[in-house]
């Protein structure tokens, strides 16, 4: 039993191995024959194009064509920047003492010097003024001593002593004068009060804001810019701010010449035309497009058209062979790319005729037809 069993075996394996082999051969003879007919019809083709050039016509790629376009390219970048202002502070206190008046609101608009709140200052008033009492005494006196300097009645020292008392009591007072004047708080500059921090009866001290104060007139958008586009950009260049879904044209105010050493970026400051000064607020986002690169004297196409492999980009041009149109592979050295058109460096003269619609259909030597 075990012995019919193993030939068995044998017998079903061999068959099987048999069939394997035979359909092996059977696929490398298919292909040898693919091969030779393929060939056959290559030089059949050849010889048939000879005597009847409109043999292939249907084998014509279908495409359409576009020329260079030959004008100025400018590359955008798309950035975001904070509106700050040069006139947005905080108001503090010079001095420790108690508010004893607050004379605005917020939103008031107020003029420069104005005073927007006043911290209780008896006490150094009425030094003030025992001071002002003591000094026009003195005053009288060394008034007095002068005059009889003058004419030569009395001593000198009483004179100069006089003198010395006088101006040495005047510059107290002056001094006195100055830190009295303190007690006020006044409004650096002309603007809106944006915040009141302060309240009538609470202890004021300079380590502690009493007001907002704010000037649209002196806002900008500050943009922080990485270090690598250094150079791109100048003082007036033109930007576009994008507000709303407006586009409003502005221009640089200035650079900074620092790279910041924690983030490598820099700053540029854009101005904020009229038509926005009204609308946008301290430390709003805001974006703006710059133009960081620019070349007057361009050939640019579209995008899409173009192709890469591993060692150049290229794109495909018409050109006429035996009477026919062609499709001809051109290598081209490329620049920047933007809105879907890529400057082209180097490759094109500009006079070009350029395969547009079935650029991807078609090989370096294809026949073509351009379609209206």
């Amino acid at each position: 039993m075990k012995k019919i069993l193993f030939l068995l075996t044998t017998l079903i394996f061999s068959c099987e191995n048999q069939s394997l082999e035979s359909k092996k051969k059977k696929v490398d003879q298919l292909k040898n024959s693919l091969v030779e007919i393929n060939s056959q019809i290559d030089k059949l083709e050849k010889e048939i194009i000879e005597l009847d050039s409109s043999f292939i016509q249907n084998n014509y790629e279908l495409i359409s064509t576009i020329k260079p376009i030959n004008k100025s390219f400018i590359h955008e970048v798309e950035l975001r920047g904070n509106v700050q202002s040069k006139k947005n502070i905080l108001l503090v206190p010079e001095v420790v003492g108690r508010f004893k008046t607050i004379n605005v609101k917020e939103g008031q608009l107020v003029k420069k010097g104005e005073i927007l709140a006043s911290i209780n200052s008896d006490l150094i008033k009425n030094n003030l003024e025992e001071i002002k009492t003591n000094m026009k005494l003195l005053e009288t006196i060394y008034l007095r001593q002068k005059n009889l300097w003058e004419n030569n009645i009395g001593s000198e020292i009483d004179y100069l002593r006089a003198k010395s008392n006088f101006q040495s009591t005047k510059s107290r007072y002056n001094s006195i004068k100055v830190q009295a004047s303190k007690f006020n708080i006044l409004a650096p500059f002309s603007g809106i009060i944006d915040d009141v921090l302060a309240k009538e009866g609470e202890m004021a001290s300079p380590s502690m804001p009493s007001f907002r104060m704010f000037n649209d007139n002196y806002s900008y958008i500050n943009i922080e810019i990485a270090e690598s586009y250094n150079n791109s950009f100048k003082v007036k260049d033109s930007v576009k701010i994008i507000s709303n879904n407006m586009i409003i044209n502005s221009f640089i105010e200035s650079i900074s010449q620092v790279i910041n050493p924690i983030n490598r970026t820099f700053s540029i400051e854009v101005a904020i035309p009229q038509e926005l000064s009204e609308t946008v607020k301290p430390n709003q986002i805001l974006t703006v497009k710059l133009v960081d690169y620019k070349n007057d004297n361009a050939i640019t196409i579209p995008s899409n058209i173009i192709y890469s492999d591993d060692r150049l980009n290229y794109i495909f041009i018409v050109e006429d062979f035996d009477g026919k149109k062609i499709a001809k592979k051109i290598p081209i050295l490329i620049g920047r790319s933007f809105n879907y058109s890529t400057e082209v460096i180097s490759g094109l003269k500009g006079n070009e005729t350029v395969i547009d619609k079935g650029s991807s259909e078609v090989m370096d030597g294809s026949y073509v037809m351009i379609k209206n």
